[in-house]
């Protein structure tokens, strides 16, 4: 048996360390609608669904050299 519950909800800490991003950075993505997040009372919640779906919208890195 799996014991192991995937959350459905990253607060913002959890996406800052899940992305390697700041707080600022964050908050600018939100802003922009780049990433999408809810409120429940006060607190800022990124389903991770939306967590995903900006990270596969990120270009790829291709060197210059």
């Amino acid at each position: 048996m799996n014991d192991t519950i995937t959350p459905a909800l990253l607060t913002i800490n959890d996406f800052m360390a899940w992305s390697r991003l700041g707080r600022t950075k964050v908050y600018e993505l939100i802003g922009s609608e780049e990433l999408r997040a809810i409120k429940v009372g006060r607190r800022t919640f990124i389903p991770i669904a939306a967590a995903h779906t900006w990270l596969d919208a990120q270009p790829v890195y291709r060197d210059a050299a």
